[in-house]
């Protein structure tokens, strides 16, 4: 049993939850300390490793998956594991001898969301496909959403999956260290151990910020729907952070929508052959809004501005910005086109926070990371 809450363990860390070594053998002393019942083994194991309850969700995802396979797939895991450390230098008598096998704990500082993405990496490359899977991925996420035939389309929620994980790590430590704030009495505590418990060296945290209500406002007109669409799949497993969100899409006016397992499904009927008009979307967004704009809204536009060549109305964009927290605007296009022929990004820009490009489904992924920020 021990070995397999070791691994347990790891498996946490490797989830983005921070476990020191004393925890480590809490989670021990408190598995020790109940029967092995999975639902109170699992509240003991939380109790010793969960820190903040925005954690709990990963812990209990990690949990669930590490016990659903019973002893078979415990053992599973050992035999892997010490046919590993059979094949390893430094295991016998030699040059090497006596040295460590077991790979360095990622780095402390590093973020959880890119710890696991850096663990599920190494597990897919260690799989006899993995190479050529992760191949396609980054091939995929690096190809323009407009070069994109159907099938490649079609994988387009499965690389959003992939990649919401470290979205959702990123919203879920809404607590970080500061050098002012409010002081962190459980770090203090746990800093002075090396000073004799004295607390001398305070540890501070920044104010928990609140949840932010968003509005996302989503051209689905030609080749630009596939970075809606991959937009929507990214947004879905991350919605619970936010307090409220809204989704209206358009091609010449907006209308409201919902996600289902990562397609966007408007609530009316849109006409996808009709020609683009963001000057008319954002009149009538301005008017269907109302009340959803609000000083705690974050309004975020993903479209080309392509608005062959109709009244802009920067007015009710510049209107809408005064009433909201920001505006942000991605733009799915490549930056070298913005601004020529009928592209109208350059009257929106005055009006909008942050202009970011996001022509690829890495593009886009960069830019919402700026944006979560």
């Amino acid at each position: 049993m021990r070995r397999a809450l070791t691994e347990f363990v790891h498996e946490v860390r490797s989830a983005g939850i921070r476990v020191s070594v004393a925890e480590a053998i809490d989670s021990l002393r408190a598995a020790s300390a109940v029967d092995f019942e999975r639902e109170p083994l699992r509240e003991a194991l939380a109790a010793a490793l969960v820190k903040d309850e925005s954690d709990r969700d990963a812990f209990d995802e990690v949990f669930d998956r590490f016990f659903s396979g019973g002893d078979e797939a415990r053992s599973k895991r050992r035999r892997k594991s010490a046919a590993g450390a059979e094949g390893a230098p430094g295991r016998g008598r030699g040059e090497g001898a006596g040295r460590s096998t077991t790979p360095p704990e990622e780095p402390r500082d590093r973020p959880g969301g890119a710890r696991r993405e850096t663990t599920d990496r190494r597990r897919d490359a260690a799989k006899p496909d993995g190479r050529r899977k992760l191949s396609e991925r980054r091939a995929l996420a690096g190809k323009p959403f407009r070069d994109l035939d159907p099938l490649e389309a079609e994988r387009l929620p499965d690389l959003a999956a992939a990649i919401a994980r470290r979205f959702r790590a990123r919203l879920r430590r809404r607590l970080r260290r500061g050098k002012r704030g409010r002081l962190d009495f459980r770090r203090t505590l746990r800093k002075s151990v090396a000073r004799g418990g004295a607390a001398i060296d305070l540890e501070l945290r920044r104010r928990r910020p609140g949840r932010l209500d968003l509005v996302a406002l989503c051209d689905v007109s030609g080749s630009v729907r596939h970075a809606s669409e991959f937009f929507a799949a990214l947004l879905e497993p991350c919605r619970d952070y936010f307090r409220r969100v809204r989704l209206l899409v358009f091609v010449d006016r907006p209308v409201a929508a919902s996600v289902e397992e990562g397609r966007l499904i408007p609530e009316e009927t849109v006409d996808f052959h009709a020609f683009s008009d963001f000057g008319r979307t954002f009149v009538a967004a301005e008017e269907a809004l109302g009340a959803a704009l609000g000083r705690n809204t974050v309004l975020l536009v993903l479209g080309d501005a392509r608005n062959n060549r109709r009244p802009a109305r920067a007015d009710a964009l510049a209107r809408m910005r005064s009433r909201v927290r920001s505006v942000w605007w991605l733009n799915p296009e490549a930056e070298s086109r913005w601004g020529s022929g009928d592209s109208a990004i350059e009257s929106y820009r005055p009006h909008v926070d942050m202009l970011l490009p996001a022509s690829t489904p890495a593009e886009l992924v960069a830019a919402l990371a700026r944006v979560t920020r």
